[in-house]
């Protein structure tokens, strides 16, 4: 059993043991059998450039800058949890499973 305090930027994803989903917490004691991950709420800055082209032909590089970083309800943390933490992906697709007929 530990006692774990997340940072100011930061949320603990506890699952496991006695959790149905995902629990978010900013302290929490995470007993055997569970699994906790610190979830870093900074927002992150992807930058590209797309090469298109006008409708005269004319050929340009369009910069796009898109930020991902969750919102502060209760809803947008949890979807963000559950979609960047690795910890909730099912066995199934983690590997590959074959069937023989």
């Amino acid at each position: 059993m530990r006692y774990r305090v997340a940072n100011a930027s930061e949320y603990l994803a506890i699952t496991g043991y006695g959790i149905n989903d995902i629990k978010l917490a900013k302290k929490a004691w995470v007993m055997p059998g569970q699994s906790c991950t610190v979830l870093e709420l900074t927002p992150v800055n992807y930058t590209f450039e797309v090469q298109a082209m006008s409708a005269e032909k004319l050929p340009f590089v369009l910069p796009a800058v898109f930020t991902i970083g969750p919102r502060d309800k209760k809803e947008s943390l949890m979807k963000y949890a559950k979609l960047i933490s690795p910890m909730t992906s099912s066995p199934t697709t983690s590997r590959n499973i074959s069937m023989s007929w």
